[in-house]
């Protein structure tokens, strides 16, 4: 079977990481799934109908594996847990601190971060904007500030 460039296989295999069914198995539900963060057993319990040996560890291991060569990232929740996206492009993050939903954003002028102090080698950037996603702004507005398009601040 013929691989495009961004399929499961093709990635594994670009990053030195064997490829084997757990990996190409997250990797791909996460390529279909691009842009959303989901916790390990989110992930775990949708390929279980197609892997049912998929162990707990297993899955965490892939997903560290996965985290190491940059494929995916891990994000902290302020809740306490983790969630796993896809990493294969630069990006931020914003929060919703309504919905507690994370969205993939691209910030204008994050290159522009500067940080001058001696000593200090920045090896990335990495921002979370926090605030209320397009939906949950409108559920919170009120008839008349959508109707104007006044936004609470």
């Amino acid at each position: 079977m013929e691989q495009h460039p961004g399929s499961a296989e093709a990635l594994l295999r670009d990053k030195g990481l064997r490829v084997t069914a757990q990996r190409r198995m997250v990797l791909q539900y996460l390529l279909d799934h691009e842009g959303g963060h989901f916790t390990a057993d989110q992930i775990r319990d949708e390929l279980l109908q197609m892997l049912p040996e998929l162990a707990k560890g297993t899955m965490y291991k892939t997903l560290q594996d996965l985290a190491a060569v940059n494929i995916v990232e891990l994000l902290p929740t302020p809740q306490g847990y983790a969630l796993y996206g896809l990493r294969l492009r630069p990006h931020q993050h914003f929060y919703c601190t309504a919905c507690h939903h994370w969205f993939d954003v691209l910030p204008k002028n994050i290159e522009a971060l500067r940080f001058d102090a001696p000593g200090f080698v920045i090896e990335g950037v990495d921002v979370t904007l926090r605030g209320l996603c397009p939906q949950c702004a409108h559920k919170e507005a009120s008839p008349a500030e959508v109707a104007s398009g006044i936004h609470k601040d």
